[in-house]
């Protein structure tokens, strides 16, 4: 106990107060009065606290269920500094470009793009959002829900300045394209894009959209909204006359290349991985499994041929076939598929087959096409957020603004997730996942004064595994 605490008690117990202790919590002073009864089972007194308040060097004794005189309440606001943190350090080389390219409404841009790739957040919420965050680059976006909406069409009305951040990002490097679709709904307000049949066999109105990554960086670095439907690759292809093909690999879906397309591609000197479809002709080719590799744990064999100046990359994942074959047997049991069919697809089951202009190493042609599906999941989170935000998007323009917002998300979405690689954590954690445990770590801010939680040791260890630095 303190010298000055002692004190009091003693004041208090000349003055005639009895029964008075004082007792130390979390190294606080609290005083209670504490006096005996008889307990009649043990038979024997029995020790009764009553708890009568706080106290304090400054102001004494605060009793229970008051702050006493000369208290008052100091403000206090907490705000979630971790994450904030990571993705200010993460955008900051990209901060200057935006500022310059969108010199009006650079600050909101930053806010939606901080906001949507911490978590799920229609543009409804993106005020709420920011407000939980620790303003670490010391901005002041207007985060009202009309002034988003104005500036998502202001981003998509001006072309240049789109322009010029995809060029800051372009590098020499060469650069991967994925084709990719968003579906809207039959009641879509929007007419910039065309009727086609999505994965689920319904006849919708989508967006197509090519996205170009750097190979060396694996991050995002423009996209190109696809005019009209893509059927094929040749509308792909025709959208990259401003591009250095030389510079571009395709990585298609299976249902966009025909062999026309093929042929196309070929006559353009455009390399290209495509996916091929289980009932392809190309599966009957004799190819060895003679190499072996593993991706995320899971055991892949593999093997190649050349045939007719293209490589065909055969693929069988132990686990996958597992899976299928299950799945054709549940299939049969239930009269979807007869022992014939049965039969036939169970020679393919697990097996992947890719076809590709280039000549390589199986595991490099293999991590080229699986990488597509890493784009394809954020991509369907974005869909989701269009869909949620249609209210607010009353034109064509507004939904190119999102989408170019949503790029930056994917940019900066995509330099966590290279920080992650590179701690070699990949395989235990997720962009997402880091991004709630850093949220951990506040700031409070109370009287003026702006300090730093402590960290607790288990985000201390990630922290310094990423070089993370957190104060």
């Amino acid at each position: 106990m303190e010298e000055w605490a002692r004190t009091w008690l003693q004041e208090q117990r000349q003055k005639g107060e009895r029964c008075i202790e004082i007792k130390e919590i979390q190294g606080k002073p609290y005083v209670y009065r504490s006096t005996s009864v008889y307990d009649r089972t043990t038979r024997s007194p029995k020790k009764v606290s009553t708890y009568l308040g706080r106290l304090t060097k400054e102001h004494g004794l605060i009793a229970k269920g008051t702050r006493g005189a000369g208290t008052p309440t100091q403000p206090r606001s907490v705000y979630e500094h971790g994450n904030a943190a990571l993705m200010a350090e993460e955008l900051g080389e990209l901060i200057p470009v935006l500022r310059e390219a969108f010199p009006t409404c650079w600050q909101e841009i930053v806010a939606l793009t901080v906001t949507r790739t911490a978590a799920y957040t229609p543009l409804a919420r993106v005020g709420d959002a920011w407000g939980k965050l620790d303003n670490v680059l010391g901005i002041t976006p207007d985060c009202d829900l009309g002034a988003l909406s104005r500036v998502l069409t202001a981003i998509g009305s001006d072309h240049a300045a789109q322009q010029a951040v995809f060029r800051h990002l372009s590098t020499q490097a060469h650069q991967l394209v994925y084709d990719l679709s968003f579906v809207f709904s039959r009641s879509d307000i929007f007419n910039l894009g065309e009727f086609n049949n999505n994965t689920d066999n319904v006849w919708l109105r989508q967006i197509n959209i090519a996205l170009f990554i750097a190979t060396d960086t694996r991050l995002p670095t423009m996209f190109r909204v696809l005019p009209g439907t893509v059927g094929d690759a040749a509308t792909l292809i025709a959208s990259l006359t401003e591009s250095d093909t030389a510079r571009t690999t395709l990585v298609l879906d299976r249902r966009t290349v025909s062999e026309a397309n093929e042929t196309l591609l070929r006559e353009r000197k455009i390399p290209f991985v495509v996916l091929q479809r289980r009932n392809n002709a190309r599966y009957a080719t004799r190819i060895h499994l003679t190499d072996h590799f593993f991706y995320r744990k899971r055991l892949i064999r593999a093997g190649k041929r050349e045939v007719n100046g293209l490589m065909l990359y055969l693929y069988e994942d132990a686990d996958l076939e597992i899976e299928e074959k299950k799945t054709l047997y549940r299939l049969l049991e239930v009269g979807q598929i007869d022992r014939e069919t049965l039969n036939q697809r169970m020679k393919r089951a697990g097996r992947i087959l890719l076809l590709s202009s280039i000549m390589a190493d199986p595991q490099e042609i293999y991590e080229l096409y699986k990488s597509r599906n890493t784009v394809e999941d954020h991509f369907d989170v974005f869909k989701s957020l269009l869909l949620a935000d249609k209210p607010y998007l009353q034109d064509a323009t507004a939904v190119f603004g999102h989408i170019f917002t949503e790029f930056l998300c994917s940019h900066l979405y995509c330099r966590i997730q290279n920080r992650i690689e590179q701690a070699g954590l990949s395989a235990h954690l997720s962009p997402e996942e880091l991004l709630l445990k850093l949220s951990k770590v506040y700031t409070v801010v109370s009287g003026g004064e702006k300090r730093t939680n402590e960290v607790p040791e288990q985000i201390q260890g990630v922290a310094g595994r990423l070089h993370i630095d957190i104060p």
